[in-house]
């Protein structure tokens, strides 16, 4: 295997984990019933994960279909490992709950 396809693997799983793991943040942010959101910020950071996601995207893109490849399959195993992560999370049981 080529080790420049490991590289853009591994980037896939970092960009990915940061990416999905913002998502979670965002989300939560948003549907917490004690806190106001503060949209300015929360749509800055949306934009700015869409944004670092689309330019790693592209540039891997222009270094052929092979590192395409490789950086994708990076962010969904990423995608996979932290909705695992989260699933593990929501199965346990809750504090004060039996």
């Amino acid at each position: 295997m080529n080790p420049i396809l490991l590289l853009y693997f591994a980037l896939g799983l970092a960009l990915g984990a940061w990416h999905f793991g913002s998502l979670r943040w965002l989300s939560r942010q948003l549907v917490e019933a004690d806190r106001v959101p503060r949209w300015g910020r929360l749509a800055g950071l949306h934009l700015l994960r869409l944004g670092l996601l689309g330019i790693a995207c592209w540039a891997t893109a222009r270094q052929g279909a092979a590192a395409l490849l490789a950086l994708g399959l990076g962010l969904l195993l990423a995608r996979q490992w932290l909705l695992s992560r989260v699933r593990r999370g929501l199965a346990a049981p809750q504090e004060g709950q039996p």
